[in-house]
């Protein structure tokens, strides 16, 4: 009998192993992704789900809301991101950019991405868009790039809502 239990043991600490995943393993698929589609722009769609690769975070996210158009400067992307609380609105009208303080993502305005360009992970295209809710890489941004922001890849998720 103790012989059973200490086998039962071993076999389900084994098995405990094999069976934990983490956040983490999510983070590499987000990156994984992003690198392999390797866009530094991508349009969005309501419902879509996408991953972001930067140096300083990767993750994925889904829009849960679009509205407006870019010829206006009335644009709305609303964004739920894997494994954070609470949505993220970047807009043409207010915070365009999106920031990775090192423990959240905070949405910014202009003034405060140049303050904290090399932690930017995701702009809202205007001016120079051809599209309505295209997010870019910072670097896209010819004042951003040079102030030495970091490169942002995106890749559609493969999901129902992007096709």
């Amino acid at each position: 009998m103790k012989k059973i239990f200490n086998l039962a043991v071993i076999l389900s600490t084994l098995f405990a192993g094999v069976a934990f995943t983490s956040c983490e393993d999510d983070e590499e698929d987000s990156k994984e992704n992003a690198e392999k589609q390797g866009k530094t722009e991508l349009q969005v769609v309501k419902g879509g789900e996408y991953s972001c690769s930067n140096a300083v975070k990767a993750f994925s996210f889904k829009v849960t809301d679009a509205k407006g158009t870019y010829i206006d400067g009335t644009q709305e992307v609303t964004f739920k991101i894997d494994g954070f609380d609470g949505d993220i609105t970047l807009s043409d009208a207010g915070n365009s950019y999106l920031i990775w303080n090192g423990t959240q993502f905070v949405s910014a305005n202009t003034a405060t991405a140049k303050d904290h360009v090399k932690d930017i992970v995701m702009c809202l295209a205007y001016k120079n868009s051809k599209a309505d809710y295209t997010i870019t890489s910072a670097t896209v941004n010819d004042t951003m790039n040079g102030l030495g922001a970091t490169e942002s890849k995106f890749s559609a998720n493969n999901r129902e809502a992007n096709k």
